[in-house]
């Protein structure tokens, strides 16, 4: 104390200039921000942005459930964990008088997420393909049940929900069916695809870090996906379509963590990605529909008609959302899923 004191007197102008800025934490899916976004926002608040990554729902909510320890500010959840840690108290959305760019958010999209958050970005479930390797699939089958050149070069994800959505898609079920028959079949159609596949890594995080990422060539994703994972390749060759069965319709949200000494701040992040020129910006960066209709409309055109950003009426039409699981569901999904890792590490 006495040490502090004497340098404050001495040095109180060196103590000021080197005075660490603002640090905000985002908890975020990887390349799910655009660094111009981030750039604008360092420069206009002073603040820093770091940002904490996951690649899959469950290591997101591990993270949440000790949120405080992580000493994250700000989140980007699906719209069941923003219920969910919503209801708990632990997340809770700005109101308009403290982000009053909130007011060009999309109603429909704002009601998906709840009262705990705010939309981010939307999309679907499809397939990402190497277009240098493969022919456009067109069906939930093309994956799951790959010809044999493919074996060895096929993605899935390490997910409760994700893991089986393209089998129950593939046999026109529900993606959140408690029923305990079309879950085993979607076990036995997992088990045997296991010989195709390379891993359950999500693509991004595969293509950044794996010594045989040159191997992967089809994968279930998420809408934008293809943009990443062009930009990791360094070319255009990663496409991405929806198969004819169907597909989830699926909402991120942004929500400020109760508690978090930043709150402010992180409501005035969530309010700067809501300026419409920013929305934009970030939205054409990452290839995905902004949450944010003013957004959305300053999007270029070729965006505005990509049917692979913005669905047409026949792939809304056999749209899925995400739902609550109960407890019984998640349980046997849990079930599944480490079951088809542990045979799939087995090999």
């Amino acid at each position: 104390m006495r040490v502090a004191t004497l340098i404050t007197a001495l040095c109180w102008p060196c103590l000021t200039l080197a005075a660490e800025p603002p640090t905000l934490t985002l908890l975020n899916w990887e390349a799910y921000l655009a660094p111009a976004v981030i750039e604008q926002w360092e420069a206009e608040s002073g603040a820093r942005l770091e940002q904490v990554y996951f690649d899959n729902d469950e290591r997101r909510d591990q993270l949440l459930v000790d949120v405080a320890r992580h000493r994250i500010d700000l989140v980007v959840v699906d719209e069941v964990a923003s219920r969910l840690f919503g209801e708990r108290g632990v997340l809770y959305a700005p109101a308009v008088e403290a982000a009053p760019n909130l007011r060009h958010i999309e109603p429909d999209l704002q009601a998906q997420c709840g009262e705990h958050s705010v939309p981010y970005m939307w999309g679907t479930l499809g397939i990402v393909y190497r277009t240098d390797r493969v022919a456009q699939p067109h069906s939930w089958a093309d994956l799951m049940q790959p010809e044999p050149a493919l074996y060895g070069h096929i993605g899935m994800m390490d997910d409760v929900t994700d893991m089986l959505a393209p089998a129950l898609l593939m046999r026109g079920q529900s993606v959140n069916t408690a029923d305990e028959e079309p879950l085993k079949v979607a076990f036995d159609d997992l088990r045997q695809q296991l010989p195709a596949v390379l891993t359950f890594e999500y693509a991004i995080t595969y293509l950044q870090s794996a010594p045989r990422a040159d191997d992967l060539y089809m994968a279930a994703a998420y809408s934008g996906d293809q943009a990443a994972l062009n930009e990791i390749a360094g070319e255009a060759r990663w496409d991405y379509v929806v198969p004819q069965e169907g597909t989830i319709l699926w909402a991120d949200c942004l929500a400020v963590v109760s508690g978090s000494p930043q709150a402010a701040l992180a409501e005035a992040f969530i309010d700067f990605l809501n300026r419409p020129e920013v929305a934009a910006l970030n939205a054409q960066d990452l290839r995905v529909a902004s949450g944010n209709a003013a957004g959305n409309a300053r999007l270029p055109a070729e965006m505005r008609k990509d049917p692979r950003i913005f669905p047409p009426a026949a792939v809304m039409a056999r749209r899925q959302l995400y739902e609550p699981l109960s407890k019984e569901n998640l349980l046997l999904r849990q079930r599944i899923t480490h079951a088809i890792r542990k045979r799939h590490d087995a090999r």
